[in-house]
Formats: structure tokens, C-alpha cells, sequence
């Protein structure tokens, strides 16, 4: 009979019931608990990096006591609002809880189950993450978990402060004595031991119609039960203007955090306002939260209703650039006349005689290249591909290794680099080190100090952009060249990536036209891909119509479709040539969601994203050029080299998979068609580089540098932890790669 009545009494308690109550009707609140572990756990998004948010938060670009004392803070703060919300949406089936003193802070104690779990995961996964990811030692891991700690405490402190101060309970209301301050009080009817039939009928009857949930104890304080008292003498008006003070206060808090979200968004330039992006997205659920809650307490049964009409609202409104604003391309002029993107335009400006002249403008820089050899060179094409920041460190790293092997003979022989995302921004800032010790600036491109700079965060001020004013009303902009822009998320992306150069990026497209013409450094075209039809956006400083144009032959009736077009030709009224450089590789970077699409000053209007949804690694884009200058390649050069540097595997291993569901097999067909996509494009590339064989007669090689993905788990994003980026440091010596740079070494030492 006792362990009958302890475990009633267990079941019946308020946290039990709390936690009851969150699974059965509180669905919402539940949902952001869900994604929050599922982020510390690395669950979720774990692939892209979200979890690094978390459990690495960077701060004034450290990471350590501070930053953690910000992500506690900001999880306190979410705690509290969870409380505050479940108050509020549940305070009513618990009538109880407006007899005590100190409503709010009891309530706040009995709902203690999933923050503290959270918390215990949370405090677990940073301590793991930071000993195995980035080798401290247990005492700096405890450093960083008080840091947490304190922050949480504080913030819940400060809540509950504010609640003391100016939460009236019912004795402070009406002077009335509290149920749990007699403690001769009688318990709640439906724990009386003498239960009369209409004592039951009386419970049951209020059980049912009420909307009460039964509870027998609760926690007074986190080391004290008690049993609930009797209520049914209280008035039903008292307990409800106890609640509806108590929601008034709740409302002026959650009002307090909304207006200084907004304003340390408009604060976002200041680098002390930049907090850990981790706690961006803890803050901004815990605003959506409070929303959604005010949104139930003001509205009741009409808040589902006004939510959709607010978002139909918002949608439409976002069409005129409202909520929305749309992302530009930093340089180009987008006032006055727009460039006219149509078929017909595409032809006009790539005529016989304007092809002609760029083939000209060209072949002078592949002779002002070949003049620096006494014999004819091997010609190097880099192919590298995207995939985030590991992409950016591997393609440094694999073209720092092939210079210091071949004695500076790689980048000698290098005379064009393509490719996308990552990958491009790392050849990109290997060739502008190469260019400052070309013209004396710096000592040694090659320096690690330049491959670790190249790998500093840039998903930080990404997600804090986003979350603090990019998914609320962005009113800040900045001028430039006469232009107005949006200091959205990819203006952080741009400015963050220019901090981890040294501003080395600070430069227009045109400014590397010279250096490119005199071969001082190799060629670069970037492609990113047009969203509206899937084109080719040819970016180059050089005039490079040629790689748009197809060859006509009358004896094969074959009418191909233009698939490219020459960025600096469609928008040279608009300054294509003035388009900051920063901007050129954002525009090739600019994976879905992460970074908005580009808004181009055409007519109809054109965004473009990632160069990678067409062209991976660039190869196609260094077939063309192959085939454009067969010839002259033919003449002057011993052959080429197709240097193809990847941040995964080229040949993928055939996947078992089980018995699927029928989720798995509804989901199946779309998910295979975008996950194989760059497989796809590597069938495509591999079959035209055998169809090569028949007009190229050179000699030609093909030389792939992997980076092995799949077992180091190097996520795809724009963070690395120190494991990974001592993990891509290595993969230079795994011998699969040391075979492919003895291969480019021999190769070049026989020319």
C-alpha cells in the first residue's frame, strides 16, 4: 500500500506532470528542445558544421571562458523563456500554483526536467568536444564549462530577480494567506484520506470540464515535496487575476529581449556586440518562442489564424524587397540601364570577330608565358573543388606541397585555375601570395603561417548576420561607387574573409588584369551558375568570349545551345570589371541558404549561387580552354596536366543500404538525385576527357589529390576545428597522395 502510494504520488507529481504535458499538448516547445540537442549532440546538421557553433564558440576570434560565459548566459536566457511560455500557455490547468507565494519561481522549479538534462548534455558534449577536437587538456575544458555555468546561472538569477520584484502573489493581491504557508491546511480534495461519493463526484466533475490536470505534490523548493492543498475556497477570479499579473510581467520580458535582439543586430559592426553565433540561434528561438506564447495569451483560439495571415503577409511583401531585401554584387552599378539578358544579346556579343579578338588577347598571354622557358613546358590546369573550409585549407595546402616538391617549378608551369566554392578561394589566396613575392611584398608564399590563415572561421559572423538581422527586418546598409547595399550575411562572409587574408582581397576583378597578361600569375575563371536557367556565369578579368562560342561546322548540321555567358561582356555598362574581388568568390561560394543568391543589374532579372551545381572542379571550364588552344598547346608546350585537387573521393564506394521504410522510399529518389549530383558531373567530365583523345594529340595527364572525407568526418562548413585541420595538414603524407606528387614531380623533372 506504501509503494503504491509513493509511486502515485511520483506520477502525480508537478515535474511529472510538467513533462507530461510538454510531450501530450506542447508540441512547439518541445520542437525547439529537439533541434537544441540535436545541435549539441551533433544529430543534426553535423555535416555543415552547426554543432561547432556550439560547442566552439568563437568571441572576438578566441575561443574560451568568455565565449562559453555568453553561451551560458544565452541558454539561461532560453531556460527562463521556456518557463515563462509554459507558465503562460499551461498556468491555467494548474490552478494550484496561483495559491502559493512566489508563483512563477515554484513553477519555474517544478519544470526542471528537460533544461536539466540539456544542460548536463550540453556541460558532457563540451567538455568531449574540446579535449578530442581541439587537444586541451581537462583543466582549460573545466575552465570553458564554468565559464558556461556561470553565464546560465546569472541569466537565470537576473529572470527570477525581476519576477521577485514584481510578481504580486495572492497574498500581496488580496491579502490572503497562501496554501502552502499554513501548514495545518487541509490537502487537495482528491487526497483526503476520508473521500466522501461527493467528494468524488465533485473531483471527477471538475477534473472533466476544467481542464485541470491532476497533481498530488510539487516541489517547494529544489530539496523539499510537498502535497498539494486544499483550493476549491479560493475564488476562480482571484486565481485568474494572479495569473493575468503574472503574464503582464511575462509579456514586458519577453518585449525587453526582443527590442535588444533588434538592437544588437543593428550593433553587429561593433566587434563586442558580435556574440557567439551558437548563442545567436539560442536567443533567436527563445524570441520565436516568446512570440508564439505572447501570440496564445492575447489571441487564444484566434493565434493560428493571425499567425497565417502574418506569414501570407510577410511573403507577399517580401516581393517588393520589404522583409527580403534582395543581395547585390559589390561594385557592379545597379542604377540606370539594366543588361539585357536574352539568346539574342548572347550572340551579339559573341561574334566571329569579337571571338577572334579574345583568342588574340589570349594567345599573347599563354606567349608571354611560354617566353619564360628555354624548352618547351609542361602546361599545368588546377581543378579544384568546392566543399566549405576544408576545401579552402586542402587546395592551399595541396599547391603549397606541389611547389616545395618540384622547387616552385608547379605554379612556373600553372597557366589557369577553375574550380568552386572553397576550393577557389584557397587557389585564389595561394595566388595572390604568389604574386606579392613575385613583386617583392612578401618572404615566403608558401608559409604555414598563410595555410592557417586561409582556415580561420567564417561561419561565425555568417550565422550571427543571419540570425540577428538578415530573418528580421535588415535595415542597414552601406554606399559604395555610387550603389546602395544591404549589410546582410554576405557582407559579413566578404569582410570576415578579408580579416582572415589581411586584406589581401581587398582588390577588384580588373586589378588582376595585368599580372595575368604579363604571366606573372596564372589565369582564373570563375563559373558561378545562374539560378534562372542554369548557365554558366564566365568571370575572368580577361575577355574570354571564346569559352561561350561553339564551332560551326557545315558539315554536321548541329545547332548547340549557348550554355555560358561572359560576365564582363553582358555587364560591362554596369562596371564588371570595378566588381570587388571578395564579391567574385562569394559568387562562386554561394551554397543554398548559407549565403543568398546574388542579384544581378540584368533584364529580366538573374540571381546566380554556387559554381558547383554546374561544375565541381572546374574541369569543364579547363577542357574548353583546352580545346580552344589545342593547337597552339600542341606547338608549344610537352604536354598537360590536369592537376585535379578534391576534398573528397572521386571514386565513392558502393553503399549497402538496408531495407528501406516508406519514408525512406518516398524520400529516396530526390535525395539520390542531389546527392549524386557532383557524381553525376564526374561521369559527364571523365567521358569527355575520353572524347578529348580525339583532337587533342599532345600528351596529356591526369593527376587526383584526395582528401579522404568519408573516414576523417571533416564536416562541410566554414569551420574547422583544430583535429580537422591538423587531419587535412596530414593528408598531404597519406600515401595515395605522396604517389600522385611523386607522379607531378617526375613529370616535371623529365621536361
Amino acid at each position: 500500500m506504501w509503494s503504491r502510494l509513493v509511486i502515485s504520488r511520483f506520477i502525480y507529481s508537478f515535474p511529472i506532470q510538467l513533462m507530461m504535458l510538454l510531450i501530450k499538448k506542447n508540441h512547439l516547445l518541445l520542437l525547439y528542445w529537439f533541434i537544441l540537442f540535436g545541435f549539441v549532440t551533433g544529430l543534426l546538421s553535423q555535416r555543415f558544421g552547426i554543432p561547432y557553433l556550439f560547442l566552439d564558440p568563437e568571441y572576438i576570434g578566441s575561443v574560451g571562458f568568455r565565449s562559453f560565459f555568453i553561451m551560458g548566459f544565452a541558454t539561461g536566457c532560453f531556460i527562463m523563456v521556456f518557463n515563462i511560455s509554459s507558465y503562460i500557455i499551461n498556468g491555467f490547468r494548474f490552478p494550484f500554483i496561483a495559491t502559493l507565494s512566489r508563483p512563477f519561481m515554484k513553477f519555474t522549479v517544478n519544470n526542471f526536467i528537460v533544461p536539466t538534462v540539456f544542460v548536463l548534455v550540453y556541460v558532457y558534449q563540451i567538455i568531449s568536444f574540446q579535449i578530442y577536437n581541439e587537444f586541451q587538456s581537462f583543466g582549460d575544458a573545466f575552465i570553458d564549462v564554468i565559464g558556461f555555468l556561470t553565464g546560465l546561472i546569472l541569466a537565470i538569477l537576473f529572470t527570477l530577480t525581476y519576477f521577485f520584484r514584481t510578481n504580486k502573489d495572492i497574498i500581496k493581491m488580496f491579502g490572503i494567506e497562501a496554501s502552502d504557508s499554513d501548514p495545518d491546511a487541509p490537502v487537495a480534495l482528491h487526497l483526503q484520506k476520508k473521500e466522501t461519493e461527493e467528494k468524488r463526484r465533485r473531483f471527477s466533475f471538475r477534473m472533466k470540464y476544467a481542464k485541470q490536470w491532476r497533481v498530488d505534490t510539487y516541489l517547494a523548493n529544489p530539496f523539499k515535496v510537498k502535497l498539494v492543498r486544499h483550493t476549491e475556497h479560493y475564488k476562480k477570479e482571484m486565481l485568474e487575476s494572479v495569473f493575468r499579473q503574472n503574464h503582464l510581467n511575462a509579456a514586458i520580458v519577453e518585449i525587453v529581449v526582443f527590442v535588444l535582439f533588434i538592437l544588437m543586430g543593428l550593433l553587429k559592426e561593433y566587434s563586442i556586440f558580435k556574440i557567439p553565433a551558437g548563442a545567436s540561434i539560442i536567443l533567436i528561438f527563445s524570441m520565436l518562442l516568446m512570440l508564439s506564447s505572447a501570440f496564445r495569451f492575447w489571441l487564444k483560439s484566434w493565434s493560428a489564424s493571425v499567425f497565417i495571415f502574418l506569414v501570407i503577409l510577410v511573403n507577399f511583401l517580401s516581393r517588393y524587397g520589404i522583409f527580403y531585401p534582395e543581395n547585390r554584387a559589390y561594385g557592379l552599378k545597379y542604377s540606370g540601364h539594366h543588361a539585357e539578358y536574352s539568346l539574342s544579346n548572347f550572340q551579339k556579343l559573341s561574334t566571329p570577330d569579337i571571338v577572334k579578338g579574345d583568342f588574340e588577347n589570349t594567345k599573347k598571354i599563354l606567349e608571354n608565358w611560354r617566353s619564360k622557358f628555354y624548352k618547351k613546358p609542361k602546361l599545368i590546369f588546377v581543378n579544384c573543388s568546392g566543399g566549405g573550409l576544408r576545401a579552402t585549407m586542402w587546395t592551399f595546402r595541396v599547391m603549397q606541397m606541389a611547389d616545395s616538391l618540384t622547387n616552385n617549378q608547379f605554379m612556373n608551369c600553372s597557366e589557369l585555375i577553375t574550380g568552386a566554392s572553397g576550393g577557389i578561394i584557397g587557389a585564389s589566396y595561394y595566388r595572390e601570395s604568389y604574386l606579392k613575392q613575385q613583386l617583392g611584398l612578401i618572404h615566403d608564399y608558401r608559409s604555414n603561417e598563410h595555410l592557417y590563415d586561409i582556415a580561420k572561421d567564417l561561419l561565425n559572423p555568417v550565422t550571427f548576420s543571419l540570425t540577428v538581422s538578415d530573418m528580421f527586418l535588415n535595415i542597414q546598409k552601406f554606399r559604395e561607387d555610387g550603389s546602395v547595399y544591404t549589410k546582410d550575411r554576405a557582407y559579413a562572409f566578404e569582410r570576415q574573409l578579408n580579416e582572415n587574408s589581411r586584406s589581401v582581397f581587398s582588390k577588384r576583378l580588373d586589378d588582376y588584369k595585368m599580372p595575368e597578361e604579363k604571366a606573372l600569375i596564372p589565369m582564373m575563371i570563375f563559373a558561378p551558375t545562374i539560378v534562372n536557367d542554369g548557365r554558366r556565369l564566365l568571370m575572368s578579368p580577361q575577355p574570354i568570349s571564346y569559352l561561350t562560342n561553339h564551332d560551326r561546322d557545315t558539315s554536321f548540321h548541329f545547332d548547340p545551345t549557348i550554355d555560358g555567358v561572359e560576365f564582363g561582356k553582358l555587364f560591362r555598362e554596369q562596371n564588371a570589371s570595378h566588381i570587388k574581388f571578395t564579391t567574385v568568390l562569394r559568387m562562386s561560394s554561394t551554397f543554398p541558404y548559407v549565403l543568398p543568391a546574388v542579384t544581378l543589374p540584368s533584364e529580366p532579372v538573374t540571381q546566380v549561387m554556387d559554381a558547383g551545381i554546374r561544375d565541381n572542379t572546374g574541369l569543364k571550364t579547363s577542357q574548353k580552354f583546352l580545346y580552344v588552344f589545342r593547337e597552339w598547346i600542341e606547338e608549344n608546350t610537352s604536354g598537360v596536366i590536369f592537376l585535379d585537387i578534391r576534398d573528397s573521393h572521386r571514386t565513392r564506394p558502393i553503399e549497402v543500404k538496408p531495407r528501406m521504410t516508406v519514408f525512406e522510399n518516398i524520400m529516396t529518389p530526390l535525395g539520390n538525385i542531389y546527392g549524386n549530383l557532383l557524381t553525376i558531373q564526374d561521369y559527364n567530365q571523365e567521358e569527355s576527357f575520353e572524347y578529348s583523345k580525339s583532337w587533342f594529340k599532345g600528351k596529356a595527364d591526369y593527376i587526383t589529390i584526395e582528401l579522404p572525407t568519408r573516414e576523417q568526418e571533416i564536416s562541410l562548413s566554414w569551420h574547422l576545428t583544430t583535429r580537422e585541420k591538423n587531419s587535412i595538414f596530414n593528408s598531404a603524407y597519406l600515401p595515395q597522395n605522396k604517389a600522385a606528387f611523386d607522379q607531378l614531380t617526375k613529370i616535371l623533372k623529365e621536361n
